[in-house]
């Protein structure tokens, strides 16, 4: 029983890794689909993109 929980778990933690990878990979496809060419953007906008680095509360 014991190691059926353990498997149990194993394999919920490897589809919340396969989640949160789906999600980043998404984030990076829409980032780039908005990112504006060099030259072409606003001049008050920073011209290096910020990198995703997790979610905020």
């Amino acid at each position: 029983m014991m190691i059926h929980r353990i498997e149990l778990c194993i394999t919920m933690v490897r589809i919340a890794i396969e989640f949160v990878i789906a999600v980043a990979e998404a984030v990076v496809i829409v980032q780039e689909r908005n990112s504006v060419p060099l030259g072409f953007g606003a001049p008050n906008r920073i011209s290096t993109p910020i990198h995703f680095s997790g979610f905020i509360p």
